[in-house]
């Protein structure tokens, strides 16, 4: 079986193996070189390493304008950044949860039957589980936390007495608006 790892290893393989532009740049470039110094007789040994020189450089300006030019007809994107175990552990246990939250709020809407909310529930707690579990063994780089906020009340609403979320800006019963801690102390 073929993972994507050897089939792209393979692939950088046959990339090396083949003619690059850089190559005739710097064939070119001794080439020019060596017949730099074949015409140039009776010339002092310093002015044809001199000369030599310049031939080069110049085949080398030709390698660093042909990548450059290159990279704005190239189709490949830039390489990602590595996201470490924890951060995709966080990702996804972030996804689990607003699901979750999702969920409630469709039920709460009567969009979903108490059936299939029990068992898409117990599917995504159970899921959650596992994660916040694997996030508990995952040793590596820490994400860090926001700084500490002070703890919101859990608003109720004032109509029906649901409690609600503590981000919740609607009752998830009845729909009306919330006050949130700071608009209940003006």
């Amino acid at each position: 079986m073929t993972s994507s790892a050897t089939s792209t290893d393979r692939r950088d393989a046959e990339s090396r193996a083949n003619f690059q532009p850089w190559h005739f740049f710097l064939l070119l470039a001794m080439a020019g070189a060596t017949a730099a110094v074949m015409v140039s007789r009776e010339t002092h040994p310093a002015a044809l390493l001199l000369l030599s020189a310049a031939v080069i450089c110049s085949g080398l300006v030709g390698i660093a304008l042909t990548r450059a030019v290159s990279g704005f007809f190239n189709r490949t994107l830039a390489p990602t950044l590595p996201i470490s175990a924890r951060q995709t552990l966080e990702r996804d246990k972030a996804l689990v949860l607003r699901s979750l939250k999702e969920l409630e709020f469709d039920r709460a809407m009567g969009k979903v039957s108490d059936a299939d909310y029990s068992d898409i529930s117990q599917r995504l707690r159970a899921k959650a589980i596992v994660l916040m579990q694997d996030i508990d063994r995952a040793g590596d780089d820490p994400v860090p936390t926001p700084a500490a906020r002070p703890a919101a009340r859990v608003p109720a609403c004032a109509k029906c007495g649901t409690v609600n979320d503590r981000d919740a800006r609607f009752c998830k019963n009845c729909g009306s608006a919330l006050q949130t801690g700071a608009e209940a102390v003006r």
